[in-house]
């Protein structure tokens, strides 16, 4: 989408992005300010894009993250400069700057290259980055997912209006109206759009925060938000979610928390290695052609035609796609449409929709590869890093749910592109806690595990680890 259509409120609001991230800085704990940002950036500022060539796309992606690292930057020090470097991180750098290769092994010259690599580094690269600086501990990732429980609080009301009236809150407030007023015949209204992308990103990002607010009500962490039971706000949520009618985030949030009521009540974590292997296993199956989702397209129309006609159409495209991409298989296409399948007239032929065929089409198996490593490697090592029964401790109830929501973003990547910064922050603080996990549950001699950092919860409710915690705030 680009700037046409908007009027001047947009463009005000977006000229004055930056400076009102800097005000949070100055009158927020610098924590507080990177999670108010990156939230109400995404959730609320128009969903314009303005290309320059050479230089990133200005839109509330690329204006937050600059936003954030010129505020850390003022007000915080050398806290983003103080990251160690590790072995994951290698996935980040290696799709931030894959593109540069792209484009010069398909002959579209460096420049190209640059400013397609510059776009990933501010959508995601950025994102990453600040989160594995911010969130290194218990609490900050306690902090982290009631922030984003708080976004979903304050959306689910914008997303109920739209249900009874229609998606128009974008254009009336910015110009833009969004061409999509699907309804549902077995629910009441609307799809909402609110002010992201589409009536698909608004379910899946709602869907996030019941999960989120579910798995604190689990395990009690904390009971209430406000003085309200997280109960309640997590039936709410959920309601909400149901009622953006979109059927695969909703599948998404019930599968999730599957997987973590599995953890509650049956003490094993395997159905959360199950939802890190779906994405990859069904990319490679996709991929190579060794499954062609016929039977499944066949068992989806016994409970619905249509949506079974959907998903037929979507695996054809595939097809078409994945047969292209591997033409130039590890590093791909690169942009300007050259993934994409034409017939002889130059009319195209394929509609892209999931994240990544996207990935696989214009920058291979390597981006497609460092992708995965960097979101799912990132939920595996916390995964595996934190123990079984430590898992429904309240403490550790923020990175054990927030690495669900990430592994759940690439599940949906398989269909749609809704990878957004917020999930992006969020895998970079997975990440971070990953390596906070190994100290904190690695045996070690006590007088090295009291110079840990760890959060007071910890220290109350995880009563029975062979040595000792030093409680401290970050």
């Amino acid at each position: 989408m680009n700037a046409a259509g908007y009027n001047f409120f947009a463009f005000g609001v977006l000229a004055a992005w930056v400076p009102v991230i800097l005000a949070l800085f100055a009158i927020l704990p610098a924590r507080r300010a990177v999670i108010a940002s990156f939230l109400f950036g995404y959730l609320f500022l128009p969903d314009m894009n303005i290309v320059f060539h050479t230089l990133p796309d200005v839109n509330k992606v690329s204006l937050t993250a600059f936003g954030v690292i010129l505020g850390s930057l003022i007000f915080d020090g050398g806290r983003l400069f103080a990251v160690r470097p590790r072995l994951i991180d290698l996935a980040c750098l290696v799709l931030c700057f894959c593109p540069v290769v792209t484009s010069l092994t398909n002959g579209l010259g460096l420049m190209d290259g640059l400013d397609a690599s510059i776009n990933l580094i501010f959508r995601w690269g950025f994102a990453y980055w600040i989160g594995r600086a911010y969130f290194t501990d218990w609490e900050g990732m306690r902090e982290l997912a009631l922030g984003i429980i708080l976004g979903g609080l304050v959306y689910a009301p914008l997303c109920w209006w739209e249900i009874r009236m229609s998606p128009q809150l974008h254009g009336q407030i910015y110009g833009w109206l969004f061409q999509s007023f699907r309804t549902d015949s077995n629910l009441f209204g609307y799809r909402p759009n609110v002010f992201l992308a589409d009536g698909l990103t608004v379910t899946m990002f709602m869907g996030m925060t019941a999960l989120l607010a579910f798995w604190f009500w689990l395990v009690s962490a904390p009971r209430h938000l406000f003085g309200v039971p997280m109960g309640w706000i997590a039936l709410f949520l959920i309601v909400t979610t149901i009622f953006c009618k979109a059927f695969g985030g909703m599948v998404l949030m019930g599968s999730g928390m599957g997987a973590l009521m599995a953890v509650k009540y049956s003490r094993t974590k395997v159905a959360v290695l199950i939802l890190m292997l779906i994405g990859p296993a069904y990319m490679i199956t996709r991929s190579t052609g060794d499954w062609s989702g016929n039977r499944l397209v066949e068992l989806i129309g016994h409970y619905s035609e249509t949506r079974a006609q959907s998903f037929g159409f979507r695996l054809h495209n595939e097809d078409l796609l994945a047969a292209k991409a591997l033409q130039q298989p590890w590093f791909g296409w690169g942009g300007w449409s050259r993934s994409h399948v034409f017939d002889e007239w130059g009319k195209d032929l394929t509609i892209v929709d999931g994240l990544w065929i996207i990935l696989l089409g214009e920058h291979g198996i390597v981006g497609l590869a460092s992708f995965c490593l960097m979101v799912l490697g990132s939920a595996y090592l916390l995964w595996k890093r934190i123990p079984t029964r430590y898992w429904i401790d309240a403490a550790c109830a923020a990175p054990v749910a927030l690495a669900v929501v990430i592994t759940l973003y690439v599940i949906d990547g398989l269909a749609n592109a809704t990878f957004n910064p917020v999930a992006s922050l969020a895998v970079g603080a997975v990440a971070s806690m990953s390596f906070v996990a190994k100290r904190t549950f690695a045996p070690q001699p006590l007088r090295v595990a009291r110079a840990l950092v760890q959060p007071a919860a910890v220290v109350s409710s995880i009563k029975d680890l062979p040595y000792a915690y030093s409680p401290s705030r970050p």
